[in-house]
């Protein structure tokens, strides 16, 4: 009643309102007019939906800020929500950082490739979902037109050219050889080739090699005709096209029911980006959000964040149906992108076929990332998940958590293990092994920082296709996940931290867990977290250490039973690196040498009869072997 009575005050200006319970922001929104929003959520008049109901029940206190406009609202409104991530507003995970090709600001512009929306430092292409077809695109144009790929400054002076200009790679500004007028109109049309305008410099192209070959000049002519088929892989032709060179977005949303007692409902976006007429790539993203919200309502939050770190806005987006505060959202995207930007819903023709076409991909992609049993939804597993999204205060439940841990004796045989359990569940077949080369000594820091560079540099190359001899690699690397678990205590943590942030992947939740007294340790926060002995968080945190502990030290255990075996046989008479390749080859392990009989060993045509016998008779001298026998 008395939050009632306040909101009559409030001005009928626009800007933010934060609805707070015992001191926490639990939602924020904007308006047009404060006063007349938020006293709709103290209506009693009228029930409102679940998520009107339940703030009404948990408000205790509501703050405002006034903005000169609504624009500047919807902007703090999205900054608000990041900082806080309020229960009650629509929380955006994006299942991956597809790769953007960067073209730099500087005075010789290079081309790079970025993972940050944001990046301010050059003008962004894509994103691409297959990095490979990327790199591929990067190499081809390097061929057509040479840029240059190195550190060099004009005010650094002039200097030798490289070895990329001497093979063609480089037109080498840094030695004088390319003036900045030609530098640059090879860079406009590196630009074209980005957003998809490839028919001109194809004619061009073409137009060169029957020049060079009228000309009779065939080595020109063929290094032309390399070009042109070079054009020709990054201009494939594809079933849904657009006559004309428009930017454009697709956006369509899936919404995956949740049960009575969920507090949150989850949907699955997917966007299909269209530049210069042409598919160039998609993105998809996991969404939660109270339950009841309805689309509009979920696809203005989701267009908001999506566009408010992105430079490149495209001049058309298509929907299904339009989301709310559909033409204050157009006025900050036309401010942003210094142009008109238009919210569409096609009703026919190639846009609608298209649009269709997102939205299957949406409904196929909901509920991949949330691989668990409706089954399971009482196991300790998912009690712990749900627990340590609880206690570590984590902005959705950690369906996949990753431990890692390193093992070595004094430095050789060094190792690294990441385990993965999927809804509280351990998941065998994405288990990796990472073998640790060039350490002197000892360091369980940085061959623990090794490995997480190793782990989360793959990923963010991979780009998740489905090769039939890649799957489980990609399915292993190409999900990050939601916790990491590092066996250890602070000062392994902190090694671990500065991996993340080194790749801009410190967004990622990280704990340790200290054996000695099994406390949980966070970055940056001296005391333990306090799990409670029974917890089931804690169980399932050292059921996952310890199993991450067990599978590094049996890869231990197999890389130094294999060296000593192989270290064996060199010290055997009449065995040298090709009868040891024979042997090996043969029984396919080192423990298979160990246990093989006389007979067997004398049946390799390659290993002479005496030379088998001796291999015998050392090995029937090992006690391992003898061990194994007794069994």
């Amino acid at each position: 009643m008395q939050l009632k009575e306040e909101v009559k005050n409030f001005p009928q200006q626009p800007g933010i309102y934060m609805i707070r319970s015992e001191g926490k922001v639990i939602y924020v929104g904007k308006s047009a007019s404060l006063r007349d929003r938020v006293k709709s959520y103290f209506n009693s008049g009228k029930a409102g939906s679940v998520k009107t109901k339940n703030l009404r029940e948990e408000a205790d206190e509501v703050d405002y800020i006034v903005t000169d406009s609504e624009v500047e609202a919807l902007i703090l409104e999205e900054n608000l929500i990041k900082e806080y991530r309020p229960k009650y507003n629509i929380l955006l995970k994006d299942n991956k950082r597809y790769p953007y090709i960067k073209l730099t600001d500087e005075k010789f512009p290079q081309l790079k490739v970025s993972r940050k929306r944001g990046d301010e430092s050059g003008e962004l292409y894509g994103p691409y979902i297959d990095s490979g077809a990327m790199r591929e695109t990067l190499d081809t144009i390097e061929k057509i037109f040479p840029v240059r790929d190195c550190s060099w400054k004009p005010e650094d002076g002039y200097r030798r050219p490289c070895l990329r200009y001497h093979i063609d790679l480089c037109p080498a500004p840094c030695a004088g050889k390319a003036d900045r007028d030609s530098y640059m109109e090879s860079i406009e049309k590196i630009r074209n080739l980005l957003k998809g305008k490839i028919g001109e410099i194809a004619s061009q192209l073409r137009e060169k090699m029957e020049l060079a070959s009228s000309n009779k000049d065939f080595e020109k002519a063929a290094e032309w005709r390399d070009k042109l088929e070079s054009l020709k892989k990054i201009s494939r032709d594809q079933n849904v096209r657009l006559s004309d060179e428009l930017d454009r977005d697709f956006i369509a949303l899936s919404v995956e029911t949740g049960t009575e007692k969920d507090r949150e409902t989850r949907g699955t976006i997917q966007v299909f980006f269209v530049r210069a007429g042409r598919i160039t790539g998609q993105d998809s993203f996991d969404l939660e959000f109270p339950p009841e919200e309805d689309s509009p309502a979920i696809l203005s939050g989701f267009i908001k964040k999506f566009y408010s770190n992105r430079r490149v806005i495209p001049a058309e987006i298509y929907v299904e149906e339009k989301p709310e505060d559909a033409s204050t959202i157009e006025r900050w995207l036309e401010e942003s992108r210094s142009g008109k930007v238009e919210i569409k819903i096609p009703k026919r023709g190639q846009k609608k076929k298209i649009l269709d076409m997102v939205s299957r991909n949406a409904r196929y992609g909901r509920g991949k990332s949330r691989e668990v049993d409706s089954d399971t939804e009482q196991t300790p597993g998912n009690k712990g998940v749900e627990e340590l999204k609880r206690v570590l205060n984590l902005p959705t439940p950690p369906h996949r958590i990753e431990g890692y841990d390193v093992s070595n004796i004094s430095g050789t045989d060094s190792v690294g293990s990441m385990v993965v359990f999927e809804g509280g569940r351990s998941t065998n077949r994405k288990y990796r092994r990472f073998r640790i080369e060039g350490k002197d000594g000892p360091d369980d820091y940085l061959m623990l920082q090794e490995v997480l560079r190793r782990r989360f540099t793959h990923g963010l190359d991979t780009d998740g296709s489905d090769k039939d001899k890649d799957r489980e690699a990609d399915e292993s690397f190409s999900k990050f996940p939601d916790l990491i678990l590092i066996d250890g205590g602070k000062g392994q943590l902190s090694a671990a931290t500065e991996v993340l942030e080194s790749l801009s992947m410190d967004n990622i939740p990280i704990v340790g867990l200290a054996k000695e007294y099994e406390e949980v340790f966070r970055p940056g926060k001296p005391a333990p977290i306090g799990f409670s002995r029974d917890s089931e968080g804690l169980k399932l945190l050292q059921r996952i250490r310890d199993e991450a502990h067990r599978f590094a030290v049996d890869y231990h255990r197999r890389l130094r039973q294999k060296r000593t075996v192989r270290s064996s046989l060199d010290s055997i008479k009449g065995i040298g690196p090709k009868r040891k390749k024979v042997l090996l080859n043969t029984f396919n392990s080192v423990e298979r040498v160990r246990n093989a009989s006389l007979e067997e060993l004398k049946s390799i045509s390659e290993i002479p009869d005496k030379v088998a016998e001796r291999v015998a008779e050392f090995f029937e001298e090992d006690p391992g072997k003898r061990s194994n026998r007794s069994n």
